[in-house]
């Protein structure tokens, strides 16, 4: 398995391929969230 890293810009591209129907910004807010709460 190939690991890849999905950075918030990534992401936000990936997002954008599903035509409004996920709100991106709050997406990329809750990831970044667990990512910074796991590095307490």
């Amino acid at each position: 398995m190939v690991s890849r890293i999905m950075t918030p810009e990534r992401i936000k591209e990936r997002l954008k391929e599903t035509e409004g129907r996920v709100d991106v910004e709050a997406f990329v807010s809750a990831l970044e969230y667990v990512r910074d709460d796991g590095r307490r």
